[in-house]
């Protein structure tokens, strides 16, 4: 479990900061707290996910916060 969260986040982590070099410039510090806030469904942001982030950069934002509610879920019932 622990492991999935830390390959998600870094997963996350990478695909949020290759989105945002061409145009929103987003720095790696930034899309690791937003990742690890996304994954952890803690809901904290460093730019404003609906207008600082470009399109792919929301939908990413999206799926890791799905996923992170699925794992807490399916621990929850475990």
């Amino acid at each position: 479990m622990i492991f999935g969260f830390l390959s998600l986040i870094l997963a996350g982590t990478l695909a949020l900061w290759v989105t945002t070099q061409f145009s929103d410039s987003l720095g790696w510090v930034d899309s690791l707290f937003t990742a690890t806030s996304a994954v952890c469904v803690t809901g904290l942001v460093v730019v404003d996910t609906g207008s600082g982030l470009s399109l792919p950069s929301q939908f990413i934002v999206l799926f890791l916060i799905q996923m992170g509610g699925l794992g807490v879920m399916t621990a929850a019932t475990a």
